[in-house]
């Protein structure tokens, strides 16, 4: 009956509620709109036209922040998640073995980082100075 996608995070709920209430904001500009143009005497047309505007403009207000909202936490997890793979590789690369594998400690004495060997040229004096290097 439900589906869960666990590449999709829950929705916060500020993020539901700040779309419920555009949604009725929406419902009720429609209203104050079609009540500024019944022609009933006891309706002000012109609080009702302002009314209506009012309410669609926070609206689009409430639905643009819900969507924010929404869009933050898939980002936050797929941030959360991308820092996790690359932990993981890291690790992987650092030691050799996947993460979680079971190693035994009789000789292990932390991770050791490859020492890049050093590239030594020598360049005569003489090229040195016509390719303008100072020479000490």
């Amino acid at each position: 009956m439900f589906d869960l996608d666990p590449d999709k995070p829950n929705i916060p709920a500020l993020a539901r509620i700040l779309s419920g209430m555009g949604l009725f904001l929406l419902i009720a500009s429609a209203l104050s709109m079609m009540l500024a143009f019944s022609g009933y005497e006891w309706a002000n047309e012109i609080y009702a036209i302002a009314g209506s505007i009012g309410a669609f403009l926070l609206a689009l207000v409430f639905f643009a922040q819900g969507k924010i909202i929404e869009q933050l936490a898939v980002v936050s997890a797929r941030v959360k998640s991308r820092f996790a793979v690359d932990a993981a590789a890291k690790t992987v690369q650092a030691t050799g073995t996947a993460p979680g594998a079971i190693v035994s400690n009789t000789s292990w004495a932390g991770p050791t980082a490859p020492k890049g060997k050093e590239r030594v040229i020598h360049v005569p004096d003489e090229q040195a100075r016509q390719s303008g290097f100072k020479v000490k």
